[in-house]
Order: C-alpha cells, then structure tokens, then sequence
C-alpha cells in the first residue's frame, strides 16, 4: 500500500502563479535576447550602481551563490551590457556599471516587469489587491 503524499494546495497555487509569471516575463524579455533574472539584475544595477555595486552585493540581493552571480556577470558582459571596473583602492573587488546599451533598456525593462505585475491583481479590486499584499508580506517574513 503506498502512502499518500499530503495534499499542498497553497504552495502548488503559489508555485503556479510563480511559473506563470516568470514565463510571461521570459517570454517578453526573450524579444530582447535576455531572460528575466538578467532583466532584474540589469535594473538592479542600473539602481544601485552608483554606490559602487559590488558581486557579493548582487549574490546578497539576488540571494545566489558568488559563482552563479560571476556566470550571470560574464554572460551580460559579453553581450555588452554591463562592464567590470577594477578600483585602484581594492584590486580585488570589481565595480559594476551598465553600458549604455543596457541604460536604454532599463525603461523597456520597467514597462515588461509592469506589465506583468499587473496582470497578478487585473481581477481584483483595490481592497482585494491591497489584502492579498498584507497576507502575502505576512507570510513571507514568517519564512
């Protein structure tokens, strides 16, 4: 006889929605020659480079292991997107900046990611949207 395994309809539910909308994202930002995670970490940047944004900063954020961060890195290098300063202070730590190839992006970037947060909260009302926003901070600082 084999056991059942329990029954997760919220994490399945959340699970879905994420896919959801990951691949709406992909999808829109593919048309740009970038998947979502390189979109955000180019907005993350284009928002924080200007205090000197450092790997380790990235990993933190994105809550990623250093390597995949350098892979991540090394891909939008070579399309000419981004581009890794060594300072004369700290030989160790390269500084990362957007080229203006990316800079022009971050607007189209802002629109897609828009778009897509939209359609989350589309057939809600505002009420409906703002509670499902408290319920979802709520869990998520439980975690």
């Amino acid at each position: 006889m084999s056991k059942r395994m329990p029954s997760t309809p919220f994490s399945d539910l959340i699970r879905e929605i994420g896919l959801k909308k990951k691949k709406d994202a992909d999808d829109r930002l593919a048309e740009l020659g970038l998947n979502a995670q390189q979109g955000q970490m180019i907005g993350y940047i284009a928002e924080h480079e200007d205090r000197g944004l450092i790997q380790k900063d990235l990993a933190e954020h994105f809550n990623r292991k250093e390597a995949s961060i350098t892979s991540m890195l090394q891909g939008l290098e070579k399309k000419g997107y981004i581009k890794r300063v060594i300072p004369k202070e700290n030989e160790r730590q390269k500084k990362i900046y957007l080229l203006d190839k990316a800079a022009v992006l971050v607007e189209e970037f802002n629109e897609i990611f828009a778009e897509v947060e939209k359609s989350i909260t589309d057939s809600l009302t505002e009420e409906e949207a703002e509670t499902l926003m408290k319920l979802l901070h709520k869990v998520n600082s439980n975690l």
